[in-house]
């Protein structure tokens, strides 16, 4: 925190320029926080609880994942991913495997709407994640710290057991040294620890016992989508008013899978003067990255917003509009990792 006001005299960094690991931490077992920085010194402009997307190369194909920051924007001269390896996690398995330290990366400029609202804290600040959601959490939690704000922070985290709590060591010690700061830990499983002596789930009775009063919070929440659900319903149910909850997930709600048995049609992208066959229940996304036109795929989950096209003819089904504004929408605009297609279809990417 010494050299906080020399780092924010740097210039602003572009985006422009590849990421160098200077750090790589083991969180549990099999989640990795990787910190990165520019080759000349600069400073990064984000909000606590934004993500980046991170590209890689893999056997000659660029590959793009979303990212959630755990560093906060209080400390400027670097960025961290904490990212767990996920089992057929093309991209993760990646950087476990190649991102050490000296090794690069691309990534965009931070972005996305889920952050924390720093211009309008209220009195209390309820931070709720489970599993890998606990990530952009860590990043708010930083900020306020840093930052010296004396606002209740309640840091409720569900996971499997302690072992597999991301950050623990260090909530645990930030618990310790700030008065402000309640951590609750809700542990499915008994490890066998003084801190795990009786399994447990998170259900509207304990929320309504944790937040009594919900006249001057803002929740943020993110994990599993049926964790947010359950969590968003019983937040509403207790009281909290809708527009003081703020959700974020990489985890799609019943989205279009790769490829089911069923009618096919084409996908045009005259721009490009090529057709591609689209299946029923196929995703647009899938079917244009299968046909080579060049369309990002990030998150691939409806909520980063880089697979936005156009649909210029035909239809489509949608399960996400995050990102998409209301002109957009009515202009035609699609997440292509959201939509599938109902007959042939034009799109403009």
């Amino acid at each position: 925190m010494n050299d906080i006001n020399e780092d924010m005299a740097l210039p602003k960094w572009g985006g422009d320029t590849l990421l160098r690991c200077i750090e790589r931490r083991k969180e549990t077992p099999d989640t990795d926080t990787f910190v990165l920085a520019p080759e000349n010194p600069a400073r990064f402009d984000y909000h606590p609880g934004q993500f980046i997307l991170v590209g890689v190369e893999i056997e000659g194909e660029k590959h793009q994942r979303a990212y959630s920051l755990s560093s906060s924007p209080s400390r400027p001269s670097s960025l961290a991913i904490t990212v767990k390896r996920v089992d057929g996690g093309l991209v993760s398995i990646w950087l476990h495997d190649h991102l050490h330290k000296g090794n690069t990366v691309d990534a965009s400029l931070p972005m996305g709407q889920f952050y924390l609202r720093e211009d309008a804290l209220p009195k209390e600040v309820v931070l709720l994640s489970a599993g890998c959601g606990i990530t952009p959490m860590m990043s708010m939690s930083r900020w306020l710290l840093d930052t010296g704000h004396d606002r209740k922070i309640q840091f409720i985290h569900s996971a499997r057991d302690l072992v597999n709590v991301i950050f623990r060591e260090e909530l645990q010690d930030i618990a310790q040294k700030h008065p402000n700061f309640m951590l609750e830990l809700v542990l499915e499983r008994d490890d066998g620890s003084k801190e795990n002596a009786a399994p447990r789930q998170l259900t509207k009775e304990c929320l309504a016992k944790l937040v009594p009063d919900t006249s001057a919070v803002q929740a943020y929440l993110c994990g599993p989508q049926a964790y947010m659900t359950c969590v968003e319903n019983w937040l509403l149910e207790i009281g909290l008013p809708r527009d003081c909850l703020f959700k974020e997930s990489f985890t799609a709600v019943n989205g279009p899978t790769s490829c089911l048995e069923g009618e096919t049609w084409k996908l045009t992208a005259p721009t490009f003067g090529k057709s591609v066959e689209i299946g029923q229940g196929q995703s647009l996304l899938d079917a244009m990255e299968k046909g080579q036109l060049p369309i990002i795929g990030a998150c691939r989950s409806g909520v980063c917003g880089s697979c936005k096209c156009k649909v210029t003819s035909g239809n489509v089904i949608s399960t996400s509009e995050a990102t998409l504004t209301p002109e957009q929408i009515k202009d035609g605009y699609v997440l292509a990792c959201s939509s599938t297609a109902t007959g042939d279809l034009s799109v403009e990417l």
